[in-house]
Order: structure tokens, then C-alpha cells, then sequence
């Protein structure tokens, strides 16, 4: 070895060990670096700089808060809309996670798999008895744990199956129980409400998100309400987005696309859902409306006699506007975004008495307009004590949808998750205090308030303090990610 060699030797080892450069570091920009960029010149700095925050997550919160502010309106208003997702996406951790279901179908007649599988996963599955040769044929289908969406996928697959979805659903017709009686019609069914209708026939397996409790499909190129507005590269594009029954979504609100790449890897402009007008506008001119309690819609045309719409759009076929880059353009290389819902989450504390025998005649509000009003606490000796409360909730026919669950005051031992509204008593160091034989006084209702009196024993005496729990709706965001989705 040479001088110079033994020299740069004698640098590198350190006590034995061979001393190497550190490696360069990937770690991401600090979100306040980000949070600039949201105001760059350049649309797609703006953009990547959006999407870094996104997947930090709760990391880039408190940068986001501080960002509201921020004297560059464009940064403020990217940093709202970051901090609604980030809340949304909160909200939704642990609501859509779903069981896995491992599938062992060997020559099976097909209804019977299909009973079998709809059991199984709660998912409405139905034949199309016109759509189907045999119903009786074999079918075998064995698979590992897939989430139940990718399950039933799987079972398609395999019995030669695949969905049909209709663009309008026929309104159920009304049962007439006696002479010159109109009786309300129908409500309109929520998304998870309406069946997935199977048919004979293989298609290519749609992209989309199956991993959830809610299914977001790209409906294929041939679906009719599918729109492309030529010369430029504007497309009414649908989405099937159905979540599992038992999981409390009352509504798919809509749709956000986030990325949308073509075939010639080029960045499309992205959407958000729009309400389909057919239903209601080719009604609306010349026409009165009136929401019955059923959540159903009544039309009069200026006459005594009411006017019933005889369909009204499938609630799974979600609408998004995309604009994409390369004109002519076959598919979507990229598509993500997510689905915002609106779940009613049971069994949430609403409104809280904290000091029982302090506090009788004070009402107290709570969430969701809901109020608990303590009227009287009177100790009894050998009977614990006699409860009189108050509560104020929404009104069944305010919600739009009558749930008679809902629309009346159930009061249990701590424990229970029946859906509704209940009140429960707790004593000093948090535990349950039993309320018993619940007798109901007084009950009224008005278009947007039901207020209920009931009496209540306690047992275990006056409870030192008392929730009104009930259903609290909440927004959550769930996101999706598809690959080659084909266009129209």
C-alpha cells in the first residue's frame, strides 16, 4: 500500500470499525413547509403539497390550524379543506371495519349459496329469477378471509354471476285500506337499503374499493347515465357506492375525486359529486311539494288529486364531474378520492345533569338540539327514590324518516345498545345507577321537537348524575383507490 493509500485507510477505521458517510435522508418537508407551498404559483406544487398533508395526518394538524389564517387566501382555504378531511377520516376510524368471510362452497346449488353467502355477510343479495337459467345449477367457490365485498366478487367469479344496476327504481305502490284514503307514499330508501340484484353473465371485475363495509365501484363504460361532453375531455362520470346494512350510514353525501391520471400519464382536474336534477325537475315547474312523515314526497299539480313520481333514482349511483387531460383518453390510469357519509352513530351521551338534586328545574342542552330537564328528585325510605325527567329530542318528522325506535324515550340499566334514546343514572364514582319502572306522563310532539315526561324508581336512591344518550350523526370520509378504469 502507498502513503496516500494507507493515510486514507487510517481515516476511515476509528477503533476497528470502518466509519461510513451517513446515508441521505428521506424523512418528508415539516408541515409548516408544506403549508407554503399550498400558496405556490404552480397548480401542481399546490397540489402535491395538499397531498403530502393528507398522508401525514393528525402530524400536520396543528400546522393546518395555524394555516387558516394565513393572509394568502389560497392556503387558507386548502388548509380548511385539509382540516375537514383530516376530522372526517378521524371520524370514521374503527365505523366501517368489517369480519372476514371464508367461503367453502363445493357443488352447491346456486340459491342456496347465494342464501347462504346473504346470511353470512348481511349484504342483500338477490337472483333476478328472469335473468337466470338455472337456479338449481352447482356452484363452487372456496376461497381464504376476504372482507365480505371481495367476497361476494369472488363468488360472482366463480358462478358465472354479475350485478345489474338499474338507473331508476320503482316506487313500491301504496296499499289502499279503505274508500277516498290517500295513503302516504313510500320513503325513499337509503343506499344500503336496496338489493344487489345478481344475473347470469360474466364481467370483467369493475375496479374499485371492496375492503371496507362500503363498496365504491366504477360503473362500466356502457352504463347509460354515463356522460362525455366532447372537444373538452369533460365527463359525467358514476359511481356505485353501496355500504353494508348495520353500520349506520344514513346517507352517501357525495363523492370526491382527489387525482385522476389518464393512459398518457397525464394529471386530470378532479370532482366532487352533484345531485342528479331528473328526479326533481321534471317535476318541479308548476308543481307544490309536500315531505310527508315518511320521508316521502306528495306532488300536487294545482288540483285536488296528488301526483306520484313512479320511480326515482337508484341512491347507489353517485354522479362525479371529471375533466381529463388527454383528449380521447380510454381509461384512468389513477383514480382516488374518497366517499363522505353521513352515519348516525347510536348510543352517543347527548346531554349531561351532573348535580341531580342540585339542578331540578334547570335544563340543560345538549347535542342534536336534545335538552334533559330534572323535575323532581324525592328520596323515599325503603324505595330508594322517585325521578321525574324531562327530554326534548328531535322529532321523528323532522328527521325526514320515522324510526319508531328513535321517536320514543327507552330508559335501560347501563350495558344495553338498543338504538334510540334513553336515559341513564350514575352515581359519584361513575357507576350505574339502576332507574326502573319508567312511567310515562305526558308526550307531545310538534313538527321539529318531542318532549317526554316520564317517572323513574331508584333503588339504589337518586342518582348523582344523569346522561341522555341517543343517536348522534357525524361525517366521515372514506377513502378509495382505483387503477385502469376504463371510460366512456
Amino acid at each position: 500500500m502507498n502513503r496516500v493509500g494507507a493515510v486514507f485507510a487510517s481515516l476511515l477505521v476509528v477503533g476497528g470499525v470502518i466509519a461510513v458517510p451517513p446515508a441521505a435522508t428521506n424523512a418528508p418537508p415539516a408541515p409548516e413547509k408544506l403549508v407554503e407551498a399550498l400558496g405556490s404559483d404552480a397548480f401542481f406544487e399546490r397540489e402535491a403539497a395538499s397531498e403530502a398533508l393528507e398522508k401525514l395526518g393528525a402530524a400536520a394538524r396543528p400546522a393546518l390550524e395555524a394555516a387558516v389564517k394565513h393572509p394568502n387566501p389560497e392556503v387558507g382555504k386548502r388548509a380548511a379543506r385539509l382540516l375537514v378531511g383530516l376530522h372526517r377520516a378521524a371520524e370514521a376510524t374503527g365505523k366501517f371495519d368489517v369480519k372476514m368471510v371464508r367461503l367453502s362452497y363445493k357443488k352447491l346449488p346456486l340459491g342456496t349459496a347465494v342464501n347462504d353467502l346473504r346470511a353470512r355477510t348481511g349484504i342483500k343479495l338477490t337472483l333476478d329469477g328472469d335473468r337466470i337459467a338455472d337456479p338449481l345449477r352447482l356452484v363452487t367457490c372456496e376461497t381464504g378471509d376476504l372482507p365480505p365485498w371481495e367476497a361476494v366478487q369472488a363468488f360472482l367469479d366463480a358462478a358465472g354471476l354479475r350485478e345489474s344496476c338499474e338507473v331508476e327504481l320503482p316506487v313500491p305502490k301504496p296499499e289502499r285500506t279503505r274508500r277516498n284514503y290517500v295513503p302516504p307514499p313510500a320513503a325513499l330508501p337509503l343506499a344500503d337499503a336496496v338489493p344487489i340484484t345478481l344475473i347470469d353473465g360474466v364481467a370483467p371485475r369493475a375496479p374499485g374499493s371492496r375492503s371496507s363495509a362500503v363498496r365504491v365501484v366504477a360503473l362500466p363504460p356502457s352504463f347509460p347515465k354515463h356522460r362525455l361532453y366532447l372537444g373538452g375531455g369533460s365527463i359525467l362520470f358514476h359511481f356505485d357506492v353501496t355500504p353494508m346494512p348495520g353500520y349506520h350510514v344514513q346517507g352517501v353525501t357525495g363523492v370526491r375525486v382527489t387525482k385522476v391520471i389518464d393512459d398518457a400519464n397525464r394529471v386530470g382536474a378532479a370532482g366532487t359529486s352533484r345531485e342528479p336534477s331528473g328526479f326533481m325537475g321534471e317535476f318541479f315547474d308548476g308543481f307544490a311539494f309536500a315531505v310527508n312523515g315518511g320521508g316521502g314526497i306528495v306532488i300536487w299539480d294545482g288540483d285536488d288529486s296528488p301526483q306520484r313520481p313512479t320511480s326515482f333514482p337508484n341512491p347507489r349511483v353517485v354522479p362525479v364531474p371529471l375533466n381529463v387531460a388527454t383528449p380521447g383518453a380510454r381509461k384512468l390510469k389513477l383514480l382516488e378520492g374518497a366517499v363522505v357519509c353521513e352515519v348516525n352513530v347510536p348510543d352517543q351521551p347527548l346531554a349531561t345533569v351532573e348535580n341531580v338534586k342540585g339542578q331540578v328545574g334547570v335544563g340543560v342542552e345538549g347535542l342534536r338540539s336534545t335538552k334533559l330537564t330534572v323535575l323532581e328528585a324525592r328520596p323515599v325510605t325503603g324505595k330508594g327514590g322517585i325521578l321525574r325527567v324531562q327530554t326534548e329530542q328531535p322529532s321523528p318528522w323532522a328527521t325526514g324518516r320515522f324510526n319508531p325506535l328513535g321517536a320514543m324515550l327507552i330508559v335501560e340499566e347501563a350495558g344495553g345498545q338498543t338504538p334510540g334514546y334513553r336515559v341513564r343514572g350514575f352515581d359519584a364514582a361513575g357507576k350505574p345507577v339502576r332507574l326502573t319502572n319508567p312511567t310515562n306522563s305526558d308526550n307531545s310532539t310538534d313538527e321539529l321537537v318531542q318532549v317526554m315526561v316520564n317517572q323513574y324508581t331508584c333503588p339504589d336512591g337518586i342518582p348523582a348524575k344523569l346522561v341522555f344518550y341517543g343517536p348522534k350523526p357525524v361525517m366521515v370520509e372514506v377513502p378509495f383507490k382505483m387503477e385502469n378504469v376504463p371510460l366512456p
